[in-house]
């Protein structure tokens, strides 16, 4: 854990608290095959605040431009290219210090089947880098690795 001026540790929510931008998104499946759904350079962003709040967003930084130039106005392969390539969410999460895992509450998510839904992320914090573990029961492992914006 970090120390602070006084030379007190941090709890591990106010290790969580601040910005953080994205370095990798990687799914480990069962037999062992590892996917980049996202590309080998996503792109993304994750804010936790003091209050219990938090937005995360995670994007290919690959995806092809519209051809018309106008929001709003994509055909349909260019609107599922942006769904596939695109998850965010938000809502509000409390930290376990015990087993260092968050829970969330998804208020509103762009996966429209997350809306209302409590989710467990494991966190492990080294320096300035987070790495968020999602271990669904009988599921694929999803490792997302974010470092602290400067």
């Amino acid at each position: 854990m970090t120390s602070d001026v006084l030379g007190q540790k941090q709890s591990f929510k106010e290790q969580l608290v601040g910005t953080w931008t994205l370095l990798s998104w990687e799914q480990k499946k069962a037999d062992g095959a590892r996917l980049e759904h996202y590309g080998k350079a996503p792109k993304g962003i994750a804010f936790f605040d003091a209050d219990g709040r938090y937005i995360i967003t995670v994007m290919k930084s690959d995806r092809a431009r519209y051809a018309s130039n106008t929001l709003r106005q994509g055909t349909s392969e260019e609107y599922k290219e942006t769904a596939e390539g695109t998850i965010t969410y938000f809502g509000t999460y409390s930290a376990n210090e015990a087993d260092s895992s968050i829970s969330i509450h998804v208020e509103g998510s762009s996966f429209p089947n997350w809306n209302g839904s409590d989710q467990k992320r494991f966190v492990a914090i080294t320096g300035n880098q987070l790495t968020l573990t999602v271990r669904p029961p009988g599921g694929d492992v999803v490792e997302v690795i974010w470092t602290r914006a400067k």
